[in-house]
């Protein structure tokens, strides 16, 4: 039995000001999700480890420099119907260096989290904010950029 699939590997950073608590937000455009306030975050390339992908994007959109990140848990959307899966991985930091700057991903600006609703984030950011919280391991979606839920699987 083959047990492999396509698997596209994605990361998403929360980037927290250690002085002030508060979070870096992208107000993303052009995605295939409801938009509004978001994390850092995108494609890791081939050969490219997680960490590293994280790491580069918030690089890429925001103009800082993570020193490093800590991994927090993992988010998923399965594909049943084409046999494939996204897989996100999800890191935290808080030791950067560099000048915020906005990209052609989105503006970025520091936030409070408790500022993060749902009327005014990306579908699904407050229930990854449990992972990146570590109130949770993981959560999931059967459906292709679908809205996330906590994996509820017991091994």
């Amino acid at each position: 039995m083959d047990r492999t699939q396509p698997v596209e590997l994605v990361t998403m950073v929360m980037v927290q000001n250690p002085e002030t608590q508060q979070v870096l937000v992208e107000d993303k455009v052009n995605v295939p999700w409801k938009a509004g306030h978001s994390f850092p975050g995108g494609h890791v390339e081939a050969g490219e480890s997680g960490l590293h992908a994280a790491l580069r994007e918030v690089r890429e959109e925001t103009g800082l420099h993570l020193t490093t990140a800590e991994f927090c848990g993992t988010c998923e959307w399965f594909d049943q119907d084409h046999g494939r899966r996204k897989l996100g991985l999800l890191y935290r930091g808080t030791q950067f260096t560099g000048t915020l700057q906005s990209s052609a991903e989105g503006r970025v600006y520091w936030l409070a989290e408790n500022e993060l609703t749902v009327a005014n984030s990306a579908a699904s950011l407050l229930t990854l904010l449990k992972v990146f919280h570590r109130d949770v391991p993981a959560v999931v979606c059967d459906e292709w950029d679908g809205p996330l839920q906590v994996d509820t699987s017991q091994g």
